[in-house]
């Protein structure tokens, strides 16, 4: 439906939003997430196709996947498009794979034009979908929903740097995006889950050139499974540690 609008980095995610009549097939409403039986069902399966096995970098690992397929072509729609989309938990349908992972997520329709930019823009979909979600996830586990926040705060970050880079979205929507990423607190004077994800820290690689590193201001706990250890985005690895890639 969006396939044009992604290329490159961002290609992996140009067929995850679908609309009602194309794409209903297998589909469930996303508020049923949120019951306790069918998260732990979603869990359960990704730990059964490859998982890790401690509970807290389980659900951090699904967040991953969840959060991606969800934030960064909705951020890659509205951006491009000047639309908002319907992304509220009662809007929005998803059909998940064998793995209990998001294939893609259902839309009643295409978007609304609209002129905003920044809070205005996004903050529908922090409230309205990834909060309650995130609490229920976080209450779940029994940890920090921070560490949940971070994973999303990540993948916008990316998604709006990724259109930067391509040229893909106007300055206004970019700019807006970025002024978002720099407040402490939203409008409601909530706090900004979405506040400076990551930092740039400037690193010499072997050929002795000097190049941005990004790293994560957050830890994900992904390195509590120990088949996964650190990404190589992660902040521990400021303390020397070395990355393991699974």
């Amino acid at each position: 439906m969006f396939d044009a609008l992604f290329s490159e980095r961002l290609a992996h995610f140009g067929t995850t939003l679908t609309c009602r009549s194309a794409g209903m097939a297998g589909a469930m409403p996303v508020r049923r997430l949120l019951a306790p039986d069918v998260l732990e069902e979603m869990l359960m399966r990704f730990k059964s196709h490859g998982g890790p096995a401690e509970r807290r970098a389980l659900a951090t690992q699904w967040s991953k996947h969840y959060l991606s397929q969800l934030i960064i072509p909705v951020t890659v729609v509205e951006l491009c498009r000047d639309v908002h989309l319907p992304t509220s938990l009662d809007e929005m349908s998803v059909v998940l794979g064998e793995n209990g992972t998001p294939e893609r997520f259902v839309l009643p329709h295409e978007g609304t034009i609209s002129l905003d930019n920044g809070c205005a823009r996004f903050c529908p979909l922090i409230a309205r979908h990834l909060t309650p979600l995130i609490d229920t996830l976080a209450r779940k586990v029994h940890f920090s929903p921070r560490v949940l926040w971070s994973n999303a705060a990540v993948y916008f970050e990316f998604a709006v740097n990724e259109l930067e880079r391509q040229g893909l979205a106007s300055a206004f929507e970019i700019n807006g995006a970025k002024a978002m990423m720099a407040l402490r607190q939203l409008p409601d004077r909530q706090r900004n889950p979405f506040y400076r994800p990551v930092e740039y820290i400037d690193v010499v690689d072997d050929s002795g050139t000097v190049a941005p590193w990004r790293c994560r201001r957050m830890c994900c706990l992904r390195y509590l499974d120990d088949t996964l250890g650190l990404c190589g985005n992660c902040p521990r690895l400021k303390a020397g540690e070395q990355p393991v890639q699974a």
